[in-house]
């Protein structure tokens, strides 16, 4: 009582369909979290999109170029974007006080410049009056 040519071609489609559904999930997660742009509260990594996703990563492995690709990038500009956020908070938190240390000199230099120039523009002023 085998069925010798079974007609499995509605079962393929559904699954198919299934499997655009979940790929949809994937991308519009993947493009919510792009959009958050907060790689400290919000990262992008795989296991996030597959747990908010609802899918395996066996499923995204299955999908390289059309759900890994993006992702792949889209995780190569959170972490240029990490390590902008780290060198700028190691500059300020290693040298802000050699920093202002620095500026205050350059005030002192600008400030006996400008007492220099005053001096002269002073001297300048007398030699005007007497010539007139």
């Amino acid at each position: 009582m085998v069925n010798s040519s079974p007609n499995t071609t509605k079962m393929i489609e559904t699954k198919k369909k299934e499997s655009e559904i979940k790929k949809q999930a994937v991308l519009h997660v993947l493009r919510e979290l792009a959009l958050l742009n907060d790689p400290i509260n919000s990262p992008i990594s795989k296991a996030e999109i597959c747990r908010k996703a609802c899918v395996s990563k066996t499923f995204l492995y299955s999908y390289q170029e059309e759900l890994l690709k993006p992702i792949n990038e889209e995780i190569k500009r959170q972490n240029q974007k990490m390590k902008i956020i780290s060198q700028k908070q190691s500059f300020s938190a290693n040298s802000n006080a050699k920093l202002i240390e620095s500026l205050k000199r350059k005030i002192t230099k600008l400030e006996e410049k400008n007492k220099i120039l005053k001096n002269e523009n002073a001297i300048l002023i007398g030699k005007l009056a007497k010539e007139s």
